[in-house]
């Protein structure tokens, strides 16, 4: 069974309805969940999910490889269409980069135990006050240390 990575921690999966393949979603969804497992849609598909979003319960967005801005793309894509319900991330998605996952809209992180077993909860940390231009002089996270 999957485990969660939310802010407060790791928690148990909670999702029990499922999810379906945008290519097999009904035109009425119902709060059902659905499964992007690319975060590149073309322009038909784009259309059809943005027109189901405010009956969707979940979007699970995989991401492919550790460096897949695409899905972080996406994520923030759907949140820019007033999409507020759940948003999941899973597949390559490292401890290390949580905060990007937050901050570009993800509400949680989907891992396999194996993934959890290796990326224990303490790794998973949100830092509100991180900044890109941390990492070259500028802010930096309060009580952040660079050695």
């Amino acid at each position: 069974m999957s485990v969660l990575v939310r802010d407060g921690g790791f928690v148990p999966e909670d999702w029990t309805q499922g999810y379906v393949p945008l290519p097999a979603l009904c035109d009425h969804p119902g709060g059902a969940g659905v499964d992007l497992r690319t975060p590149e849609l073309g322009p038909r598909d784009w259309a059809r999910l943005c027109r189901l979003l405010p009956e969707l319960g979940l979007v699970r967005i995989a991401l492919r490889h550790f460096a897949d801005v695409a899905a972080l793309d996406l994520a923030r894509a759907i949140r820019a269409r007033g999409y507020a319900g759940r948003l999941r991330a899973h597949g390559a998605v490292l401890a290390g980069l949580y905060t990007l996952t937050r901050r570009a809209g993800f509400d949680e992180i989907e891992l396999d135990p194996e993934q959890a077993r290796l990326q224990p909860a303490e790794h998973w940390r949100f830092e509100p006050g991180w900044s890109p231009a941390g990492r070259r002089g500028g802010m930096r996270p309060q009580g952040a240390r660079f050695g």
